[in-house]
């Protein structure tokens, strides 16, 4: 979106540059309604004002905006919209631009339309065209309790006549425009929330039946990751497939440490992977194949993993020794949440968890499957028993944790790329 904004006329500048968030057409906050009125009453916008002095009408919200024309003091024109930094959208002389709300007074008002109290229940996905207001009722008037960004999908309980959505996304709840949103039911992009582990409490366990399967945001939608392997770990949610919107021969699924839909028809219940390294591959050929892009011929499943996780052939003897060893003391296996991961794969969590969590695609060792992540539960954490054995054992296996993913540096500072979890693979 554009800073552009208004300018009185002559030299003085009104308020100077604000912030991109002013230039959305989105009405800034009114003062709130007093307490027990949001239920009861439509909330006011401005509907028509008066200048105040000659004003110029410009071509965005912000004095960086090219001026269109000016309109002279004392002139009352209508009021179209007010963006975020108060500013108004108006028509005049045949001509729509914006003037600042600084040297307008307001003549008249009108109620939004649609109260909350009158609100029907829908059961929706909204998703932003552009990053706007949630707001504390259905309009306007309104005080902001939030921000939903362009793009960020939001589930809807409720709908007023005059358009405006009941929304809960990321621990916020409120209202959103509907002038400003798509609208969804079936096979929909969803903020299932943050990421935990593939499993998620999951049981429904499928895998895939060749390389190169699609996960998709919404049915037939964007490819959040188009390169998974044969064999990967499938879990079908259920629940989430439900309030997404169910649709024939799609699956609302976890995989990859991310969630989406796949098709049907791409799964099966069982993997026909092998597991253990019988072209004795080492781990020097593996780092020579592109990152992220292993051949099916150089991966195996653990055979002890129930998730029978895929993993760099050459790793598998050594990890299972270390896993020997961890049960032994601990009476159970060890829990792997990942370990190979394509270059799809890697270029979405980089954009979703960002830097300080995942590594820029082409540069993990996970693009090898030389490394493993364990789910970040207490016990793997910092002060958990697991990771503190493993931090001390894992060695012996040819399995490391990195002295740059500790969780303090030399100099006693908390380090920001702190990572229990992850670990690996130096053998041959």
């Amino acid at each position: 979106m554009s800073t552009a904004g208004v300018l009185l006329a002559g030299s003085l500048a009104l308020g100077g540059l604000v912030p991109a968030s002013a230039a959305q057409p989105f009405p800034a906050a009114a003062p709130a309604a007093a307490p027990g009125t949001l239920q009861a009453a439509a909330a006011k916008r401005v509907a028509q004002i008066k200048t105040t002095s000659n004003l110029n009408m410009r071509s965005g919200s912000s004095t960086a905006s090219r001026v269109i024309l000016t309109i002279p003091k004392n002139k009352t024109v209508a009021v179209k919209s007010q963006a975020s930094n108060g500013w108004y959208q108006v028509t005049y002389d045949k001509k729509t631009g914006w003037i600042s709300n600084k040297y307008a007074k307001v003549t008249k008002t009108a109620a939004t339309g649609g109260t909350t109290s009158s609100a029907k229940r829908v059961k929706l996905w909204v998703t932003p065209k552009s990053t706007m207001n949630i707001r504390k009722g259905a309009g306007t008037g309104h005080a902001v309790v939030g921000k939903l960004s362009k793009g960020q999908p939001a589930y809807a309980s409720s709908k007023t006549a005059n358009g405006w959505y009941k929304i809960s996304t990321q621990g916020k709840t409120g209202w959103v425009s509907g002038a400003y949103v798509t609208t969804c039911s079936k096979g929909c992009a969803i903020d299932a929330g943050p990421y935990t582990t593939n499993r998620a409490g999951l049981s429904d366990r499928y895998f895939t039946k060749s390389s190169g399967a699609d996960l998709h945001a919404s049915v037939n939608g964007k490819k959040r990751i188009g390169d998974i392997p044969k064999n990967s770990i499938v879990y079908r949610d259920a629940a989430w497939e439900k309030k997404a919107g169910p649709v024939s021969g799609w699956y609302y699924v976890r995989t990859q440490g991310a969630d989406g839909w796949m098709k049907a028809s791409a799964l099966k219940r069982s993997t026909s992977a092998k597991t253990s390294n019988t072209s004795k591959i080492t781990r020097s050929k593996v780092q020579k194949q592109a990152n992220g892009k292993l051949p099916e011929s150089m991966l195996v499943a653990l055979s002890w993993d129930k998730e029978k996780t895929l993993i760099a052939a050459p790793a598998a003897a050594d990890l299972g020794r270390l896993n020997s060893a961890f049960k032994k003391k601990f009476g159970k296996n060890l829990d792997i949440d990942l370990a190979y991961r394509t270059l799809d794969t890697q270029k979405f969590l980089y954009q979703e968890l960002g830097s300080y969590i995942a590594a820029k695609p082409g540069t993990s060792n996970h693009g090898w499957g030389l490394a493993i992540d364990v789910p970040e539960t207490y016990n793997y954490s910092f002060k958990g028993k697991y990771y503190k054995w493993l931090k001390a054992n894992s060695k012996k296996y040819n399995w490391i944790h990195r002295k740059n993913l500790e969780e303090f540096r030399s100099n006693g500072s908390r380090n920001p790329y702190a990572e229990a979890w992850h670990f690996e693979y130096v053998g041959k």
